[in-house]
């Protein structure tokens, strides 16, 4: 970095645009690390921990095994860390068969974020139950391949608090799911105490851009450049980082108003570090370009109404947040102008007083209104989820009729509004039927006859399945459903896939599966 000559702020703020140019239009070289997860893989170590990691104690019919393990109760095993019991959803425990940790770790990663809704509430039960830890898992000094790929998957879908609670339950030595908890508070603007956690560290932590922006965050700035110092001299430093860090803090001689060449050929992809400090120093990086997971960052009421609104809807898409948050933002103020997410929220708005208003004809007109705009940015759900308990007291006609009815099969309530059905178009059939996981009467439309496929009484089910099945690897074949599926766009895949999740047991996520491709009309 030597020949760069400057200081002050002013310097700093035109490094930071250079770097911002840079990272928005630079392509992706073949070998710049993404993040500093990337690069953290590439470099470090786990340290061995002070004891063996025991696995957690097994309950209920996991006593039952051919082989019974003392095992030490005093730390969970990593790959056994979750936030709520699996019986709680009709699992168990023992989940994962004998399938291992490398086997698994590589099917979660694969789990596809765009697919439908009911998949995705069976992906995050799987990602977040407490199921024990796989035959073979490795101890913490050897890593924890499929925790690491959970707390990944989390973070892809932008579920960052239930990834938080993960990681605050077993407080890993792994310097990866060390640096995503930092990334995580980061994006969340919760940082302070996790920095706390950084600087006491035992042993130190395994990234020291981060130890050092903790440094400068808790305003102990000359401790943070003397570390700056000793970690650019030891190559601690990992691009763009050093160049960062050094923005951050106003380094004299590493600031400078002019291009500086090592920031060419950087990955477009900004690390939650990057995207803090650029924040800074003033030069914020827009988070709609960016991974869902910096949504979250738009929601520390810091910003605009709109950004706000946009970042609740990527993430209420995704699962990550719940429908009211949304609800409330829609319903905050006026609409600002028109258009785009504007018309969603007028839209909105009007179907909630017309509600109020309990007037039917208002009601279906704005039903139909709220309905178009939601489902152009695929947020249908989150208006069932919002009004299908209050549209099921009205009473509407036509269209709006029609899409009542489409709600009512998308709500928690779609098998007894399907035992009241009283419309014998064979469309309304057919929904009636798969509602209530009966064989029902194949159409011409593609998705209507994989779906049919699945309900009959004796579904096709691939061989390669049943014999995994046969082994044990149940949760391993789920987790290979799960990602064939994906939107249900292939009806070949979706008929497979539906008809296996039925023979798995898993009959009400099939149903609302069936119900979404259908209704949602999701063709990739």
């Amino acid at each position: 970095m030597g020949g760069v000559r400057a200081s002050g702020r002013q310097g700093g703020k035109a490094l930071a645009g250079a770097l911002v140019a840079c990272l928005s239009a630079a392509p992706l070289a073949a070998d710049a690390p993404l993040s500093a997860i990337d690069w953290l893989q590439e470099t470090m170590v786990v340290p061995e921990p002070d004891a063996p990691v025991p696995v957690t104690p097994p309950t209920g019919d996991a006593w039952f095994q051919d082989v019974i393990t003392m095992r030490p109760l005093d730390r969970v095993h990593p790959d056994a860390v979750g936030l709520f019991p699996p019986d709680r959803v009709g699992l168990a425990r023992d989940f994962w068969g004998p399938s291992t940790a490398e086997e698994l770790a590589p099917l979660v990663a694969a789990l596809p974020a765009d697919t439908l809704p009911a998949l995705r509430v069976l992906a995050y039960r799987l990602l977040l139950a407490e199921f024990d830890a796989p035959h073979g898992a490795p101890t913490e000094a050897q890593g924890s391949p499929l925790l690491a790929a959970r707390i990944e998957k989390l973070f892809e879908f932008g579920a960052l608090d239930q990834a938080l609670a993960m990681l605050d339950t077993l407080d890993s030595r792994d310097p990866g799911l060390k640096l995503r908890r930092l990334e995580i508070a980061l994006l969340l603007g919760d940082e302070e105490p996790v920095c706390a956690h950084v600087l006491r560290a035992d042993p130190p932590f395994p990234f020291e851009p981060a130890r050092i922006y903790c440094l400068a965050r808790g305003g102990e700035w000359l401790a943070a450049e003397d570390a700056f110092e000793s970690a650019e001299a030891e190559g601690a430093l990992p691009p763009p980082y050093d160049e960062l860090i050094a923005l951050y803090l106003e380094i004299d001689g590493h600031v400078d108003d002019g291009p500086i060449p090592a920031l060419t050929g950087l990955p477009t992809k900004l690390s939650p570090l990057a995207w803090r400090v650029l924040e800074a120093v003033g030069e914020p990086v827009a988070t709609h370009g960016l991974p869902v997971a910096f949504a979250h960052a738009d929601l520390r009421g810091t910003i605009g109404w709109r950004a706000q609104i946009e970042a609740a809807e990527r993430l209420v898409r995704t699962g990550a947040l719940a429908p009211n948050r949304l609800l409330g933002l829609y319903t905050e103020r006026a609409a600002a102008a028109s258009g785009g997410i504007w018309d969603r929220v007028r839209a909105v708005q009007r179907l909630e007083a017309a509600l109020e208003a309990e007037e039917p004809e208002r009601i279906g007109a704005a039903l139909l209104e709220a309905w178009q705009q939601m489902a152009a940015a695929e947020l249908e759900l989150a208006l069932v989820t919002l009004f299908a308990d209050r549209l099921r007291a009205v009473t509407l006609e036509g269209d709006a009729d029609e899409v009542a009815r489409a709600i009512a099969y998308l709500s928690d309530g779609y098998e007894a509004f399907a035992r009241t059905e009283t419309d014998d178009d064979p469309r309304a059939r057919f929904l009636a039927a798969v509602a209530q996981g009966l064989p029902p009467e194949p159409g011409e439309d593609a998705v209507e006859i994989a779906v049919a496929e699945a309900f009959t009484e004796t579904p096709d089910l691939p061989a390669a399945a049943l014999e995994r099945l046969a082994e044990g690897r149940r949760g391993a074949e789920v987790l290979r459903v799960l990602e064939r599926i994906g939107n249900g766009s292939d009806p070949r895949m979706l008929a497979e896939g539906l008809a296996l999740l039925r023979h798995l047991g898993f009959e009400d996520i099939a149903r609302r599966a069936a119900l979404q491709a259908i209704l949602l009309e999701r063709r990739g």
